[in-house]
């Protein structure tokens, strides 16, 4: 087998078995559909700033392993996720100083992102250039679900859209090509959030001046 050659096929096959075999129904964001996106996304970023053959396998298996560690815990998952990549890697015969990268990578996804190297910030935008596309806020509905059928707790409209806010507040991309192309949208998806928190707000005080003036009477 040309190991350079189908390291990425191999991984690939990998980590739809892994999920295949420990995916549940309550990962309905953290599944593998997700990570075929970033996938998708480390393509679109490295291509565009026109990342080298080399440097774009290491990102491209990062992003293939950045979540298999969620299918067994969300907590620490990164450091999980590290461990699982290099124990494949390295079954693989793949060289300790590039599974180093590829585990750099893994971790740069850890909020809040502090990513130090080029591949670490096309990988950190990778993860969440879901927030400068259209569809951000109905997949934030899909984690809002996924937290609530783990803990097993109701996650209130409203207090789910305040920490949704303060998200995309405390966010900025790092590579030159998401921010200049996905800035904007995430900013537009920011203001979606903030008038949908007003209007929630603006309703509940309605109910409790209403629920007073029926006191009164």
């Amino acid at each position: 087998m040309n190991v350079k050659k189908d390291i990425l096929l191999n991984t690939s096959k990998y980590v739809n078995q892994l999920f295949d075999r420990k995916s549940t129904i309550a990962a309905l964001y953290h599944n593998f559909d997700h990570t075929l996106e970033v996938v998708k996304n480390v393509n679109e970023i490295s291509t565009a700033l026109d990342v080298n053959p080399t440097n774009k396998e290491i990102v491209l298996l990062a992003a293939w392993f950045h979540d298999t560690g969620y299918l067994f815990s969300p907590v620490d998952h990164e450091e999980r996720s590290v461990t699982i990549a290099s124990e494949f890697l390295r079954s693989l015969k793949f060289s300790d100083s590039k599974i180093s990268r590829v585990a750099g990578c893994i971790r740069a996804t850890k909020v809040p992102q502090k990513p130090k190297t080029e591949l670490e910030k096309i990988m950190s935008d990778a993860d969440l250039l879901h927030l400068g596309k259209r569809d951000s806020i109905e997949r934030g509905e899909m984690l809002r679900a996924e937290i609530e059928s783990m803990s097993g707790k109701l996650l209130p409209e409203e207090d789910w859209i305040k920490q949704s806010i303060s998200f995309h507040l405390g966010h900025h991309y790092h590579t030159t090509y998401a921010i200049q192309k996905y800035t904007s949208n995430r900013d537009r998806n920011l203001k979606i959030l903030q008038k949908r928190l007003k209007s929630l707000e603006e309703k509940r005080t309605h109910r409790s001046s209403k629920s007073k003036a029926r006191v009164k009477k």
